[in-house]
This record gives structure tokens, sequence and C-alpha cells, in this order.
């Protein structure tokens, strides 16, 4: 419950409870409130424009029922008493979606290929597709839940690197990611900013990344967790020095050879249906 104790001394209120006061007096709550407000704000804005770029993608990869499906499930997993398993649940149907979506693309191409051809938007891989899934996890609300599932994310992507990738696709799988030596690592932790009140505001878990031989700098503050932000932190910084190192042969490289090679292979398909269409129009009409 929240407590208010009255100071007689100063005659100001130190609050206590909910509001994480920490001896924090009522006239520097509103004192800082308006700058608090204002960064509230402008991470809510940004959240929301980072999460309609996500969904965007996720549109390309799934398809708008699936998408529904997939808000849908997050919307029902914040509403429940969650738990361990209620997580891997929900990060297994996830996996489910993409493999369907992945399964009717291949065995219904020609709508899926039109639609892909018109929208210039091509197939990810699954590696992709889970780390532009703990991109939107990153955005949920709950701390905890968005650290659980990040985690059971985590766990998946490490699980499918080492058994090689997609099963379908044994002839183009994604490079290894270079390694990091901590030694030539520099890490800062500093204190959080935006929303999430003083367990952010006042706790050193925003993880500053840089890699000191080639100056790659990233930046994570995912969670309160400041382990966890570490963790996501390097798995940024590793992918970021695959690019740097590998070029074209890096996964940023070889996602865009298949997308060319994808989108193209999309346009000769959809082609040669008109093409055939045409023909058959003619022997009709003849």
């Amino acid at each position: 419950l929240d407590r208010i104790v009255w100071n007689k001394e100063l005659r100001l209120d130190s609050v206590f409870g909910s509001m994480n006061g920490k001896g924090e007096t009522i006239d520097k709550v509103i004192e800082n409130y308006d700058d608090w407000k204002r960064e509230k704000e402008e991470k809510e804005e940004r959240n929301r424009l980072r999460q309609v770029e996500i969904l965007k993608e996720m549109h390309t990869i799934l398809g708008e029922m699936r998408v529904a499906t997939l808000k849908e499930m997050s919307s029902n997993l914040l509403r429940i008493e969650w738990d361990s398993e209620e997580v891997k649940d929900y990060v297994k149907r996830v996996l489910m979606l993409y493999f369907d979506a992945q399964k009717e693309r291949e065995d219904n191409g020609s709508d899926v290929a039109n639609a892909l051809d018109e929208e210039e938007e091509d197939t990810f891989d699954i590696i992709y597709f889970l780390n532009l899934f703990s991109d939107l996890v990153a955005l949920l609300p709950d701390e905890r839940l968005r650290g659980e599932v990040l985690l059971e994310v985590e766990s998946v992507i490490n699980r499918n690197q080492e058994s090689g990738g997609n099963s379908s696709d044994k002839t183009s799988q994604p490079s290894a990611l270079p390694e990091l030596n901590e030694d030539e690592l520099e890490e800062k932790f500093v204190k959080g900013s935006g929303a999430g009140g003083q367990k952010v505001n006042k706790t050193s878990n925003r993880v500053i990344l840089v890699h000191t031989p080639t100056g790659l700098r990233v930046e994570c503050q995912d969670t309160r967790s400041l382990q966890q932000n570490r963790k996501i932190a390097r798995k940024r910084l590793r992918l970021k020095l695959d690019a740097f190192i590998n070029g074209d042969a890096s996964r940023a490289g070889q996602k865009a050879t298949k997308a060319v090679t994808k989108k193209a292979k999309n346009k000769a398909r959809s082609k040669r249906r008109r093409r055939q269409k045409n023909q058959s129009d003619d022997e009709s009409n003849n």
C-alpha cells in the first residue's frame, strides 16, 4: 500500500510505495514532472513508430491474417498470469506461424509470389525472423514478461544456429557470426532514460558496447535486467561486426543476395504465368 508521511520540519510529503519515492519529496516530484512526462511521451512515440516499422516487415513475412493472430496471442499473454511454460508455448506458436507462412509460400507460390512482386518484398530466413520478433518483443510493456520472452527467443536462435538453420535450404545457410574478444570491448553502464520510473532512471542498466579495433558501437536498454541487456548488446555487435568484416558474405549480405535472387525468380514466374494466361485466352477466343 502507498504511504504518505508528513515532514513537520520541512512541511513536505515524502512518498513511498508504488510511486517509488525512496524519500523523494513531493516538491521534487512536481518539479521534475514536466520533464518526465515529455520523455515518456517521446519514448512512447519512438516505440509506436518502431512498432509500425516492425509490423510492416512482419506482414511481408507472415501475411495479414497471421500478424492479426500474433497480436491476439500477445494481448492474451499480457492479460493472463503467465509462467515459463506459457512463455515457451507462446514462442512455439509464433514459430508455427512462421513455418506455416513458409509452407504456404512454397505450396501456393502463385498468389504469394505475385504479392511479393507487387510490394517488392522478399522471403527472409528464420534467424532474421526471430531477430525481428525480438525487436517487437522489446516493445512489450510488461518488463518481466519481455525479459522472459527474449530469453526464450535467444535459446531458440542458439538451437537453430547449432542445428544449421533452415533444414529446407541447406545450400545457403547463414554464415557463423564472428566471436567477440572481451579484451577488445569497451563496455559502459549508464542510467536509463524514458518511461519506467525510478527503476529505469536511477538504475545503470543501459549498456553501451564499443568494439575498439573497428569503432563499432551498439547500445541496449531493452529490459531492466542489466545482464539481459548485455547479452542483447553482444548479439547486435556480432551482427554489426559480421557485416563489417564479411561484407556480401555476411548474414546481412546473404540476405540481400537472397532477396535479389528471389525477386528475380518471382518476376520471371509472374511473367511466365501472364504469358500462359494470354495464350490460353487467345486459344479460347479462337
